[in-house]
């Protein structure tokens, strides 16, 4: 048998047979074959392989595998020929499992790329970040057009990007690039060098929070869709189009758990309300999709329009408040997020509500936020909040009702488009067992990208994400909402002393300086000259 020279483990497969695991590395520069011959490289005395099976050969950040006989699968499907597979695929041969790994290589300045797994980690903490300075983020998806395209483009970012700038791997030749403190003019300008360094065709779609997505996975919707519209045009470049809400009103449409039908049964009340609803729950629950089906079961016959309040920006608020008002008139007007507004846009929301009634618009307010502790902290207003909640609608989070989470899987796969959806047990075990802290879009998110890895194949276990990120834990919850409360006490303390800073210092304990820097922390702006109290 010819030996396998083993080095450093940059490829390698992993292969189960029966209760034996091995691992083998795949060198450099030529084809490793698997079979029952005594002549294979990776000999195997098991009857249900050929002499020689199929052979594996390392191309770039791929796994090249041929079909030597019969009875050789990738990811669940036959393979009669030859394959590029990627790290994480699974190939079967007889009574063989096998997995590809590659390890993300470093660069001459020792930067690797990310995985798919880190890189969400990373964006929970930078959305936070920037969502205290007030800065918008990146999230930018490029797919090569040509076999190793990805692991150049991969290259030329690490070798050219600021060091908090990350590169990660989202499916085979589909690369993700987060990049902070980026507006989207600058985000271009950068992409089209790297890709002009990179000598590549590639199709690349560009999203930026806030305005495309205050949430991660908001964002990473936003940038997938992105990149899908920008593969189905000429330019091969693309934002966001505007979004056609269907995806998350499977939320409501594959309504299999006794507490989403509970769910259901108080939207049919809600419907036929006059007063504004107040929606709760957490991030992505499907909050914004139980509000647009209260108003199709409602008698209203004007439009349903959404105000994305995370985006809103005090001196614009009158302004997009007239313009929406004005296009749901006669129909529903949805405020997504309400506890995300400023103090000066709350104030110019309670001046709209007369005009609200006068267009015959009814409100619906969503909030992951407790609402009724920010009154208290004084980080809202209350005579706001009394009118935004004399109904309130609490949206259970997906892991509550578990009944709803694999007929969900199987749409959005659908959606995804995915021809046939095959879950395979272990995929199965998987979806059940996840927290989900996302909600229902962190797993439309999921099933996305595992129809991308497992290619029309069946989806299997290692397509799905394993462990929830980091920050989405206890830990990240606190660490929120204990700059919450200390921006809500920072904003009250201004009120209180009509904004002057030197008192407001005082009344909490701080320095002026202190107060300076944690304004422009939580990115809370002077108000203008006339604006304040006489």
């Amino acid at each position: 048998m010819a030996a396998v020279k083993r080095g450093a483990r940059d490829a390698f497969v992993v292969i189960r047979h029966g209760d034996e695991t091995r691992v083998e590395d795949l060198p450099r520069g030529r084809a490793v074959i698997l079979g029952s011959s005594a002549e294979a490289d990776l000999h195997f005395a098991d009857s249900s392989l050929a002499p020689k099976q199929l052979s594996f050969e390392r191309k770039g950040q791929q796994v090249e595998v041929v079909s030597l006989a019969d009875g050789t699968y990738v990811a669940g499907k036959p393979l009669g020929g030859t394959d590029m597979v990627g790290p994480g695929e699974e190939v079967s041969a007889g009574r063989l499992q096998i997995v590809v790994g590659i390890a993300s290589p470093l660069n001459a300045s020792g930067r690797r790329s990310f995985t798919h797994h880190e890189l969400r980690e990373r964006l929970y903490e930078e959305l936070s970040r920037a969502a205290r300075g007030g800065r918008p983020t990146a999230l930018v998806m490029v797919a090569g057009r040509n076999h190793g395209d990805g692991q150049t483009i991969t290259t030329t970012a690490l070798d050219t990007f600021r060091a908090g700038d990350v590169v990660a791997t989202y499916a085979p030749n589909i690369i993700e690039l987060l990049l902070p403190d980026m507006d989207e003019e600058t985000a271009r300008r950068v992409l089209a060098r790297v890709l002009e360094n990179a000598d590549v065709d590639a199709d690349v779609g560009l999203a930026i929070a806030p305005n495309h997505g205050e949430s991660p996975e908001r964002l990473l919707r936003s940038a997938r869709e992105a990149l899908a519209e920008a593969q189905r045009s000429d330019e091969g470049f693309a934002t966001p189009p505007p979004r056609i809400p269907r995806a998350l009103d499977q939320t409501v449409i594959d309504a299999h758990d006794p507490v989403t039908l509970d769910l259901l049964d108080h939207v049919e009340r809600l419907a036929t309300a006059r007063t504004a609803a107040l929606l709760v729950g957490e991030r992505s629950a499907g909050k914004s999709a139980i509000a647009r089906l209260i108003h199709r079961h409602s008698d209203r016959e004007g439009p349903f329009v959404s105000i994305a309040c995370a985006a809103l920006e005090g001196p614009t608020a009158t302004s997009v408040f007239d313009t929406h008002i004005t296009q749901a008139t006669g129909g529903t007007l949805l405020l997504d997020e309400v506890g995300e507004l400023d103090p000066e846009s709350q104030r110019a929301l309670l001046d709209h509500m007369d005009v609200l009634a006068t267009a015959n618009v009814r409100l619906i307010a969503t909030t992951h936020r407790i609402l009724s502790a920010l009154v208290e902290r004084g980080g809202f207003d209350p005579d706001l909040y009394r009118k935004l909640a004399p109904e309130v609608l609490e949206v259970p989070a997906l892991r509550s009702r578990p009944d709803d989470i694999l007929p969900l899987a199987e749409s959005f796969a659908r959606l995804a488009g995915a021809e046939k959806v095959r879950l395979s047990p272990g995929a199965v075990a998987r979806l059940r067992s996840y927290p989900w802290p996302g909600n229902v879009l962190e797993l439309s998110n999921a099933m996305a990208r595992a129809v991308v890895l497992a290619r029309d194949g069946e989806i299997l276990a290692e397509h799905l994400p394993s462990e929830p990120v980091t920050i989405a834990s206890g830990e990240g919850r606190l660490r929120e909402h204990v700059d919450g409360v200390e921006r809500d006490s920072i904003i009250k303390a201004l009120a209180d002393c009509n904004h002057n800073q030197t008192h407001a210092a005082k009344r909490l304990g701080i320095s002026r300086r202190a107060l300076i820097y944690k304004m422009e922390k939580y990115g809370l702006k002077r108000p203008p000259k006339g604006s304040r109290k006489r």
